[in-house]
C-alpha cells in the first residue's frame, strides 16, 4: 500500500534538458524522451499566484505528461512559447475603472475600463465569483469563464472603489 502511494505521487519534472517544446498547425507541441505529443496543454497548478511555476503538461487524452517547475527551466524561444501559451489560455485583463455595475435577476452586469479598452462582463452569483487572492487583489470570474482582476483595489479611483464596495 506505502508503496503504490509513493509511486502515484512521483512527478515526472520537464526540463529544458528532457523537453522541447514547438507549434505545429496553431498547436502547442512536445517533444520528450523521443517521443513527440502534437498537441500539449498547459494547466497551472496555482492560477492565481504562480504564474510561471508548477505548469502541468496534459495530452489531448487530458493524462498528465510531466510538470515544468519554472518557465524560468526553459530558455529564450521555448520559455517565450511556454509564457505566450498561459497567457493565451489564462487572458486576463487588467480592470483600471469600473464604469458601471448594475444587478438583475442574480446576474451583475459591468462595465470596466481595463488596460486592453473599454469591456463588458457579466457575472453570475457575482459574491462567489470574486476570487480574494489577498486583501488587495481580487479576480473576478463570468459567465463564460473569462477573469479580469484588480492588482489592487486602493489604486482604483474613488468612484470606482464605491460601485464595488459591496462586494468587496
Amino acid at each position: 500500500m506505502e508503496n503504490s502511494i509513493i509511486e502515484a505521487a512521483k512527478i515526472h519534472r520537464l526540463t529544458a534538458e528532457n523537453a522541447s517544446f514547438g507549434t505545429k498547425n496553431g498547436f502547442l507541441t512536445m517533444t520528450s524522451e523521443d517521443k513527440t505529443y502534437d498537441r500539449v496543454f498547459l494547466h497551472r497548478a496555482f492560477p492565481f499566484d504562480k504564474l510561471w511555476e508548477f505548469i502541468s503538461v496534459l495530452d489531448i487524452d487530458s493524462n498528465e505528461l510531466g510538470m515544468i517547475l519554472s518557465t524560468a527551466d526553459f530558455s529564450g524561444a521555448q520559455e517565450e512559447l511556454l509564457k505566450t501559451e498561459l497567457q493565451r489560455k489564462y487572458y486576463s485583463p487588467m480592470i483600471r475603472k469600473i464604469i458601471s455595475v448594475k444587478d438583475q435577476f442574480g446576474f451583475s452586469y459591468w462595465k470596466v475600463m481595463t488596460d486592453e479598452g473599454e469591456t463588458s462582463f457579466t457575472m453570475q452569483d457575482t459574491f462567489r465569483n470574486i476570487v480574494h487572492v489577498s486583501d488587495t487583489k481580487k479576480i473576478f470570474m463570468d459567465v463564460d469563464g473569462n477573469r479580469f482582476i484588480i492588482e489592487d483595489i486602493h489604486a482604483l479611483d474613488r468612484k470606482s472603489l464605491r460601485k464595488i464596495e459591496l462586494y468587496l
